[in-house]
């Protein structure tokens, strides 16, 4: 998913859940800075302290790359954070495979919950955020797995997109080909279908949904390939009917949180809203169309009432501006009261839990 869902419907479910726009604001962002949280880094404080970060996600070329070649960088990111294990199968590589709505996933939900409440003067709505992040994601990137695999190639001339405005599909046939470009050495593609999948492929080391670009990231889209392992059909991919059951859920989520953290305000049923977030999602547009969409749904109240301020804005440079404040504090301990620190609180947490806690206890053990 992108970030008209992991910033814009997060937001809009936390707050139709009953939370308030400052614990809204934090989950949504959180959420959002999964896909933005690049680097392991480490700035040490005058007085002794130190701030390390670590990466929840890879957006550039060089590090995709260095991720298709290390695989522990592919099992630390990938597999806990976008491509949460569905555990099913009879190998380790169907084990890892993303599996909507997993009893896994399911399983990661009921824990962070648990866990949030317990540290919600700490690290709880960014660890709310970062559960909502990867459990959205299972209803979008469901059967590729975030390791490099065989499993994840899919035939390149396969594809069949359900997009009505033909303007649309062009848009978004030429951000794959941008996609292609952007991670492959530059070569002519003289058959954008065959040649650029394949490319994909090669270029991400059958790493994760890259030789289907991001297609499955697309709310409107249906659409639907071959596997190249026994030429598998993937059936139509409905996924405005899949980011609809990730919104209901996420409402679900985000409802029982504020209800057991005792910060519940005004919540609003989510069959309500269903008709009008379908509507939203089922919008053909670029992802600035889309978000504009949940930005005009939710000023004008029709997904809950509304205050007097909402936050209606993402910038990643906020959390980022905090980070390179952090030589700049008094005293280094200041750095927990700050978002950011919280949010890498919380990836520890959620990475730990999920590698060497969860899956071990499911017989997957990557790490």
């Amino acid at each position: 998913m992108q970030e008209d869902m992991h910033y814009y419907g997060t937001y809009a479910m936390a707050r139709a859940a009953g939370l308030e726009v400052k614990h809204a604001r934090v989950i949504a962002y959180a959420a959002q800075y999964v896909d933005d949280s690049t680097a392991n880094d480490s700035e040490v404080h005058k007085d002794g302290g130190m701030f390390q970060t670590i990466a929840t996600a890879h957006t550039n070329s060089e590090a995709i790359e260095n991720a298709v070649a290390d695989h522990v960088e592919q099992r630390h990111v990938w597999v806990p954070f976008h491509f949460f294990p569905g555990g099913k199968g009879d190998t380790l590589s169907k084990k890892l495979t993303c599996v909507k709505d997993s009893e896994l996933a399911q399983k990661m939900v009921k824990n962070h919950i648990r866990h949030a409440v317990s540290v919600k003067n700490e690290y709880g709505l960014t660890l709310m955020g970062i559960m909502a992040h990867v459990y959205a994601d299972t209803f979008s990137h469901y059967g590729f797995s975030g390791v490099s695999s065989r499993n994840n190639k899919v035939d390149g001339t396969s594809f069949e997109l359900d997009v009505k405005d033909p303007e649309v599909k062009a848009y978004i046939m030429n951000k794959f080909s941008s996609f292609l470009t952007k991670y492959t050495p530059r070569f002519i593609i003289k058959n954008y279908r065959n040649i650029a999948s394949r490319g994909a492929s090669i270029a991400t080391g059958a790493l994760g949904h890259g030789a289907v670009g991001t297609y499955p990231d697309r709310p409107f889209l249906r659409w639907r390939f071959n596997f190249k392992k026994d030429n598998r059909d993937s059936g139509w991919r409905d996924n405005p009917a899949t980011f609809l059951e990730a919104c209901e859920k996420l409402h679900a989520a985000f409802r029982d949180y504020a209800e057991k953290a005792g910060i519940s305000k005004k919540p609003v049923p989510f069959d309500s809203i269903k008709g009008k977030v379908d509507e939203i999602l089922r919008l053909e547009s670029a992802k600035e169309g889309r978000i504009k969409a949940w930005i005009e749904a939710i000023s004008s109240g029709e997904l809950f009432e509304i205050e007097d301020y909402e936050a209606l804005h993402f910038s990643k440079h906020d959390w980022e501006q905090q980070k390179d404040d952090f030589e700049y504090i008094e005293h280094s301990h200041e750095m927990k009261k700050k978002e950011v620190y919280q949010f890498h609180q919380a990836a520890i947490y959620h990475r730990d839990y999920t590698l060497k806690n969860l899956l071990p206890k499911h017989g997957i053990v990557v790490l």
